[in-house]
């Protein structure tokens, strides 16, 4: 699985909510976005730290892509790696640029949500891939 976007995600300082915690409530909130809670629990228990696993519908093909987001330093829960877990109906593997469309779109629908909640948190792009 091949990093789309390292991101920091870095709650304000009164915010309530985990970064995991910001990404769940985007994909209750968001169109399109969905929460995945048994897949975030298994990916978590793989990778060992705090993780979030959303599934996004496209308009393209494939229709739907799992999106899998982990704390790249278990003392630093804000710093998240994106990678694309699954395209459940995809048969072939996402092309480079349908994977960076993917990242794009997300940080897209990420930074409205957190427009529309000012004092939430504040969304960096660490690194994206080329």
């Amino acid at each position: 699985m091949d990093t789309i976007l390292r991101i920091a995600l870095t709650p304000d300082a009164t915010a309530k909510a985990t970064p995991l915690e910001l990404l769940e409530d985007f994909a209750d909130a968001t169109p399109g976005w969905h929460y995945l809670e048994s897949e975030s629990q298994h990916y978590a228990a793989e990778k060992g730290v705090e993780a979030c696993v959303l599934r996004h519908q496209r308009g393209g093909q494939p229709r739907y892509v799992d999106l899998a987001f982990a704390a790249t330093d278990p003392d630093k829960p804000y710093n998240l790696e994106l990678v694309l877990v699954n395209a459940p109906d995809a048969e072939n593997h996402l092309a480079p640029n349908d994977r960076q469309q993917i990242g794009r779109t997300f940080l897209t629908a990420m930074r409205n949500y957190l427009d529309a909640r000012p004092g939430h948190a504040t969304l960096d792009v660490e690194q994206e891939q080329e």
